[in-house]
């Protein structure tokens, strides 16, 4: 029963430790986390840019795998990412505002071309660590007030999660073991402490039953002198018939 506690008490304190440490790890990824959507929108934004450009230049009459094969010579979709920190996109590609309103495909955007976040198209069942982000940003063409078409991003969280990983990996676990460090020795710490109590209840009953004996044993000396002076006493009031005479 006695090992039993030990492992409960030793199992709590590791599931506290190893909790302390994932919430770190969680709170680092959210972080991560928000500059990449951030930085996903921005890339939009240029890719955004340079469709306008492009099929402006055209009047329109080219598809999206042309548009991204001129991205390609001219910038390069890597060197964005790069420039930009994001990690490479699942999806990047480009949707045309006839085409959206037709229905032929589902960008995930409304009837003004604006992100749709409640469309399901946007969004993912999966585990919380491997949810997609989107960024949509709409592009125009001449002095258009209705969008051309959109840029659409689809980025993982897989690749920051290993990012933060690798990053922090060997902090997390120096952390694990100076919290394990610090809790043995706090341990350590009760133990002895405990131990001295013990020992200073132990003489203290000692000393107390010291002056008990003492006590008693002075007790009984005085007692032994009171007795012996009855006799002398008594002694004292006999006459002496020869002192008469």
């Amino acid at each position: 029963m006695f090992f039993l506690k030990r492992f409960i008490v030793i199992a709590l304190l590791q599931l506290l430790i190893f909790s302390f440490i994932f919430t770190l790890f969680v709170f680092s990824f959210n972080q991560r986390r928000e500059v990449s959507k951030v930085q996903s929108k921005a890339l939009a934004s240029v890719i955004a840019e340079q469709a306008s450009y492009y099929f402006e230049e055209n009047n329109g009459k080219f598809s999206s795998n042309d548009f991204f094969s001129f991205l390609d010579n001219r910038i390069g979709v890597e060197k964005l990412t790069s420039a930009f920190n994001v990690n490479p996109p699942e999806l990047l590609t480009v949707y045309f505002r006839s085409d959206i309103l037709r229905g032929v495909v589902n960008a995930g955007t409304d009837i003004n071309l604006i992100k749709d976040d409640n469309s399901p198209f946007n969004q993912s069942n999966r585990f919380f660590f491997n949810n997609k982000y989107v960024a949509i940003k709409p592009f125009y063409i001449e002095s258009s007030d209705k969008p051309y078409g959109v840029v659409r991003i689809e980025t993982s969280n897989i690749p920051i999660l290993t990012e933060v990983l690798y990053n922090n990996g060997i902090f997390y676990m120096l952390l694990f073991l100076i919290l394990n460090n610090q809790a043995f020795l706090f341990y350590l710490w009760m133990r002895k402490k405990k131990s001295l109590d013990v020992e200073t209840g132990y003489l203290k009953e000692s000393s107390l039953g010291s002056i008990k004996i003492m006590h008693k044993l002075l007790g009984d000396v005085i007692e032994d002198h009171k007795v012996s002076d009855i006799p002398k006493k008594s002694s004292s009031n006999i006459l002496n018939i020869d002192d008469k005479k």
